[in-house]
């Protein structure tokens, strides 16, 4: 697949030369949406029971009954917004492996515009990671590109959360066996 057209993004546009191929694009793990819904799911539980507290209260204690219903609102109100903006934020880190770089991009609703892009001619070697049983059972780690002088702790040589890491590794490695 040739990829001669411009591509935009919030975090910059760029085009690709005529003889570069997309190998590979591809999402983050779904991992990432784990947290924000167990965070959302205790707070929502919460305000349910405020709801719930205010309308068994609202015959006998009204005043309390009224600042619970109100509580209780204002939380899923700001739990609702916040939840959805976590789910669209964390819906935009894509990876593409391209025959001539590596870029990955970042976006965050309102906050967040990253594009971060590695050529392969400057990368030695690229490192699986998979720490721990979750990132094992549920297919996940991260990929750490060594461009020569950077440290298995340099977060801009470090891409988290990668579907299948070892996989993708070694697609990129035969890539570089290729240049």
């Amino acid at each position: 697949m040739s990829m001669e057209e411009n591509f935009h993004s919030p975090a910059g546009s760029f085009h690709s030369p005529v003889d570069e191929e997309m190998v590979r694009a591809f999402s983050t793990h779904w991992i990432k949406y784990v947290a924000p819904t167990c965070a959302f799911s205790i707070v929502i539980a919460a305000s349910s029971a405020m709801l719930i507290a205010a309308a068994l209260t609202s015959s006998s204690v009204p005043l309390l009954s009224q600042i619970l219903l109100f509580l209780g609102m204002i939380l899923t109100y700001l739990s609702l917004h916040w939840f959805f903006h976590k789910l669209l934020s964390e819906a935009m880190e894509d990876i593409i492996i391209t025959s001539k770089r590596i870029i990955w991009i970042k976006e965050a609703l309102f906050s967040v515009d990253e594009m971060r892009q590695i050529p392969l001619d400057k990368i030695q070697g690229v490192e699986a990671r998979k720490h721990g049983i979750f990132q094992t059972v549920l297919g996940y780690g991260n990929l750490w590109l060594d461009t020569g002088g950077t440290d298995t702790s340099d977060i801009n040589a470090i891409i988290d959360q990668v579907p299948h890491p070892n996989r993708v590794a070694g697609e990129i490695n035969k890539l570089l066996r290729l240049k």
